[in-house]
């Protein structure tokens, strides 16, 4: 690890630590990385459906809702020793409510950042992205239909060495 790329990823972390608040940030005691939970803002009166995972179950249990905010997003992050210089931070983006296809465009886009951005720190540049950008990219609005689903939704770009992926949740439809 050179001295410049390790005082760039402190000097990224304390920025990171000092700008959110412990529930948005956590770095990690044991290595060079960190979680990060993003609240989406979502328009006044935003609306989710919520149906059934089975043709039988749709009819029945059709409901809607009114939501001020979804489950955050999850963006589990590990800085690699040659990061920013070289290499970006090897990452894991989950979401309860999103499908695999949404969330592999999220981590398609967050991949395009780095390679626009290489050489530079980017975890600020990420998480404003899923903040601020997340509803608009994957052009969601209101009214939403979420399925209900039995399986985990996360997508990782590489790895991360013994991280588990969420279980249960919901996962959005595909629909544009």
């Amino acid at each position: 690890m050179s001295s410049e790329d390790k005082e760039a990823q402190e000097d990224e972390l304390l920025a990171l630590a000092s700008i959110y608040d412990e529930d948005e940030f956590k770095r990690a005691e044991s290595a060079q990385g960190g979680e990060t939970r993003i609240c989406l803002e979502l328009p006044q009166n935003f609306r989710i459906f919520v149906s059934g995972d089975s043709a039988e179950s749709l009819q029945s249990s059709r409901f809607e809702y009114t939501v001020c905010f979804l489950p955050p997003l999850v963006l589990n992050f590990e800085l690699p020793p040659d990061y920013p210089s070289t290499s970006p931070p090897v990452f894991t983006l989950s979401g309860k409510w999103l499908s695999q296809a949404q969330l592999s465009a999220l981590c398609k886009h967050l991949d395009n950042v780095w390679e626009e951005n290489r050489g530079c720190v980017v975890l600020f540049a990420w998480m404003q992205f899923l903040k601020e950008e997340t509803l608009n990219y994957l052009n969601i609005s209101s009214p939403y239909e979420l399925k209900m689903c039995h399986q985990g939704s996360g997508q990782s770009r590489t790895p991360l060495v013994g991280t588990e992926e969420d279980s249960g949740g919901a996962a959005g439809s595909d629909e544009a």
